[in-house]
């Protein structure tokens, strides 16, 4: 009778085992199906947020720490902690705890030193930095600043309200970075020390000081027949400053935060966008899933005329004088070497297919009877 005893015994514990595994096999499911009635939930823009703040925190209950997800964002702003930029973010840190996250503020004045703590550290979960410097995070995302791309603030805010719908989140996340928002700091514009060299014509042969972050930018000075002095923005707006170069293209921000505006009366600027120009919030995509990244980007379209009123009070202390009127011609030449600028550097790699056509929709939502809009090349 033992064989028999023991070969029952094996049969028993074979089929508790077998029983076991499927139990835990049941219960792993169970917790997926939960996990993405949650995410669903979260990800639903019909709900209210307080339902679908409550499901995020049950979902990221295994991070919070006294109901709170702690996470550090680290800002750029060239003027340092006494800055718009960092002044604007700490408003951020009360929004913050509506949704469950705990944020603390760190800043930097240089662009290289917060994307090599963003990629070296774990001191930043997220940055804050303008979009042009954000590209090795996020092509798409950055490629909204390609020259022309968006003609204006409006072209922009529609944008961002494109970039809030879950069904785009694909595009704004891949296997290590989450492009979590867009903030406008105005747009890119010629700024001259004189009436005389603030027009298309006076590129030729000229040397343009320019961010180096801005290769769209590079690009176009070289496409007008000029050479670009490229540097970081701080130094580029600086050496203009300082009489080193009679020509300066920058967002608007960078021109202001260096007083430049406020010093200097005979500066003047061409009064024709040449692009936008964005700051953009960028994570590690392990510490902001799919829910909290999407809150986070309805968050920042919330806000949008928040930050551009701070800007246009900022602008507002230019005198009127400050812009000078494009000629017909001006604007044209624009036109014309913006897309062809945008088209090289799309087919090299460097500007992000996807984004210049979304940008070519949005630009044919306002103006339909433009030839791009008929035959489309981007």
């Amino acid at each position: 009778m033992r064989p028999l005893f023991s070969l029952i015994t094996l049969i028993s514990l074979l089929f508790c085992q077998t029983h076991s595994a499927a139990a835990d096999e049941a219960a792993r499911q169970s917790q997926d199906r939960s996990a993405k009635r949650l995410e669903e939930t979260v990800l639903n823009q019909n709900l209210t947020l307080e339902k679908r703040v409550k499901a995020l925190k049950v979902l990221m209950a295994d991070e919070m720490q006294d109901g709170f997800l702690n996470r550090t964002f680290c800002i750029w702003d060239p003027l340092g902690k006494a800055g718009p930029i960092a002044g604007a973010a700490n408003d951020q840190i009360l929004r913050s705890m509506h949704y469950g996250m705990k944020l603390s503020i760190e800043v930097f004045q240089d662009e290289t030193a917060i994307k090599q703590a963003f990629l070296d550290t774990t001191e930043c979960d997220a940055i804050l930095i303008r979009g042009a410097a954000a590209r090795p995070f996020n092509s798409f995302l950055s490629t909204l600043e390609a020259p022309g791309a968006l003609p204006d603030r409006d072209h922009l805010q529609l944008l961002a309200q494109v970039l809030a719908k879950p069904a785009i989140a694909p595009k704004l996340t891949n296997d290590k970075y989450t492009a979590l928002g867009v903030i406008t700091i105005g747009s890119q514009h010629l700024f001259a020390s004189s009436a005389a060299l603030a027009s298309t014509s006076a590129l030729q042969n000229s040397s343009l000081a320019v961010s180096d972050a801005d290769q769209g930018y590079v690009r176009l000075i070289e496409k007008f027949g000029g050479s670009a002095r490229s540097n970081a923005l701080n130094a580029s707006v600086l050496a203009f400053s300082a009489g080193l170069s009679q020509q300066l293209i920058a967002p608007d921000i960078g021109y202001l935060m260096a007083g430049v505006g406020l010093t200097d009366t005979t500066n003047v600027a061409l009064d024709i966008p040449l692009g936008q120009s964005t700051l953009q919030l960028v994570g590690h995509a392990d510490r902001f899933p799919a829910g909290l990244a999407q809150i986070l980007r309805e968050d920042f379209l919330f806000r949008f005329h928040h930050y551009a009123r701070l800007l246009d009070k900022e602008l507002g202390n230019l005198p009127a004088s400050f812009w000078l009127t494009p000629t017909q011609a001006d604007t044209e030449r624009l036109t014309g070497l913006s897309r062809s600028v945008r088209i090289e550097l799309r087919n090299k790699g460097y500007y992000d297919a996807d984004m210049l056509k979304l940008a070519r929709k949005i630009r044919c939502r306002f103006t339909p009877d433009e030839d791009e809009c008929k035959n489309p090349v981007e």
